[in-house]
């Protein structure tokens, strides 16, 4: 009972003050301050930071070119492909014997791959060398190519014949046969006449006036 009445006789207990941000206020050196804008010099170090590298640098894709067998109507096609690949892939072909390696490798058939067998064999005995890919072209070329393609062409363009083909595949097939043969003026016009296919080879005989030029 004693207990009882100490306790109702105590007096609440102070409460205990809590601080705030208000008491303890930041001195000047210690105050926020905005960070500067970046320096075009920062800008451009983060730039180069997250530039790729010349190692990751991706080449256009070029298809390659089909293997060559020695027939001479795919010897120009074959160079031309081979030209195209080399000089759009200079990373994967850094130098002059990575070029003439790669070129050899897609001589694997036919004729073609019986003389491929006879270089390789003369380059690794080192009585046959290339100093660049440009001259193993052109090896290639004299061996299996037409060395007289005027007159061939020449003899192409009289046995062209339209068919059931376009005018205009007729006419690329004409023109590229007309450049190699090197023909020029109007023989060439009545040459062209004559290998379209016979309706319309009537139907031009009907104008007036007359065409007299192959674009006419």
């Amino acid at each position: 009972m004693a207990l009882m009445q100490a306790n109702e006789n105590l007096s609440p207990a102070a409460p205990i003050p809590q601080p705030s941000l208000h008491n303890f206020p930041l001195s000047p050196s210690f105050q926020y301050q905005p960070l500067p804008p970046p320096s075009l010099f920062a800008l451009a170090q983060d730039h180069a930071t997250h530039m790729p590298s010349s190692s990751h640098i991706r080449e256009p894709k070029i298809t390659t070119p089909l293997s060559f067998s020695g027939k001479r109507d795919d010897t120009e096609s074959f160079i031309n492909g081979c030209c195209l690949y080399i000089n759009g892939q200079k990373l994967e072909l850094p130098d002059k014997d990575a070029k003439i390696y790669w070129i050899l490798l897609y001589m694997q058939t036919g004729s073609a791959k019986t003389w491929c067998d006879y270089i390789v064999t003369l380059i690794y005995k080192r009585q046959q060398s290339f100093l660049i890919s440009d001259e193993l072209l052109k090896e290639i070329d004299q061996k299996f190519g037409d060395m007289d393609k005027r007159t061939t062409q020449s003899l192409k363009i009289r046995t062209i014949q339209q068919g059931d083909r376009s005018a205009d595949e007729h006419i690329q097939e004409f023109e590229k046969a007309v450049l190699e043969a090197g023909y020029e003026g109007y023989p060439l016009v009545v040459e062209f006449k004559c290998l379209l296919n016979s309706g319309l080879r009537r139907r031009l005989t009907e104008l007036w006036p007359m065409p007299m030029t192959i674009q006419q």
